[in-house]
Order: structure tokens, then C-alpha cells, then sequence
């Protein structure tokens, strides 16, 4: 009985303990899992993986704004993109082609603007408008070799998992130093980052 008592309290502060490592950091979030958090101002760089859809309205407002965020805190933040494949993968593979060509934020850019602002919508899931963005982005040559690639079919297999694994049910979704997962609200995840940062930034 003793015993059972210590494993229900040991159990007990596990789950209470991520509340108070993130206790002092501000903003609207939801801890992932069980874990040692940084503490406020503590980071010299916030790692900030943006999980998004190309088929998402959200994703597509988000997008626009990113810009923004990176004037403002530059090198204080490492962005990564993870494209999920809920509509198709094909998207996901000719971004993860063009960042290998250091061209991955044009082509991001090119597919939400040609999806929601020029109204192609889910046709932009089609290889034929995707081989249109890697002409018009001079991929053309790569987008052929490559979107069958075991090396790019792994990455968006990769982003997908990751998804997964941080338990993304929808877009977009920011997930802070591996283990803060946020939504897409810019002027929230701006007060996240400041808070982690040891230099806050205006």
C-alpha cells in the first residue's frame, strides 16, 4: 500500500513539474511533454519549427507575416519549415528540393500566393502547376530528377512523422525549442520569444 502511494506521488509531480519549469515564460501555450524547460531569458537563439499546410488559410496569413518576425529578432531565431502532407505530398517535396538550392522560401512564397491569392486552390497539388512554380523559380531540371528522390521522399516522410510526434492535429502549429507548442498567433509567438531570449528585442 506504502509503495503504491509513493508511485501515485512520484507520478503526481512528474506531471506537475513541466508546469512549473514553464511556470516564469509568457504567452498562451501547451507543454508537449514532460521535460526540463530553459529557463525565462535564458537562449541566445529560439528554435522555432513552423508546421504548416500549403492548403491552409492560416498557414497562408501566417506566411505573410514571417517576414516580419524575422526583421525584428534576425539571428535571435532559427525558423524551420516543416510542410505536412494531409492534401498531398508533392508540394512538401519540390519545397524541400528548393531549400536544398537555398530557394525554399520563393517557392513557399510561389505556391501559397498561386493556391489562395490567384485562386488555384487544390489544383496546385498537381505536378503540372508544381513543374509551372519550379520553371518560373529555375528548378525545372531539378523538379524532374527529383521529386521520386528516396532522399526527398524521406524528408517530407520525415516532416510528416514529425508532425506525428508532436501531435500536430492542425495547421499551423509552432513548436518552441522542441517542446512549447503554440498556434499560429505572431504577436503570441513574439512574446514567447522574447521571454525565452536573454536579450529581449522591442
Amino acid at each position: 500500500m506504502i509503495m503504491r502511494t509513493k508511485i501515485a506521488l512520484f507520478l503526481a509531480t512528474l506531471l506537475i513539474l513541466p508546469t512549473l519549469a514553464f511556470g516564469e515564460i509568457k504567452g498562451k501555450f501547451e507543454i508537449l511533454a514532460p521535460a526540463i524547460a530553459p529557463a525565462e531569458h535564458s537562449l541566445d537563439q529560439v528554435e522555432i519549427v513552423e508546421v504548416f499546410s500549403f492548403a491552409c488559410g492560416y498557414c497562408y496569413k501566417l506566411n505573410k507575416k514571417l517576414p516580419e518576425l524575422k526583421k525584428r529578432f534576425g539571428n535571435k531565431i532559427k525558423l524551420i519549415s516543416q510542410p505536412t502532407g494531409w492534401n498531398g505530398m508533392d508540394p512538401g517535396r519540390l519545397f524541400f528540393i528548393a531549400e536544398e538550392k537555398g530557394k525554399g522560401v520563393k517557392v513557399k512564397d510561389m505556391i501559397f500566393d498561386f493556391y489562395h491569392a490567384k485562386g488555384l486552390g487544390g489544383s496546385m497539388y498537381t505536378r503540372d502547376k508544381l513543374q509551372f512554380v519550379a520553371r518560373l523559380t529555375g528548378l525545372h531540371g531539378d523538379f524532374k530528377k527529383r521529386m521520386d528522390d528516396p532522399k526527398i521522399v524521406a524528408q517530407m516522410n520525415q516532416s510528416m512523422a514529425y508532425a506525428q510526434e508532436k501531435q500536430v492535429t492542425g495547421t499551423p502549429t509552432l513548436i518552441i525549442q522542441g517542446m512549447i507548442k503554440a498556434s499560429g498567433d505572431i504577436n503570441n509567438l513574439g512574446v514567447i520569444i522574447n521571454s525565452l531570449l536573454k536579450n529581449p528585442v522591442n
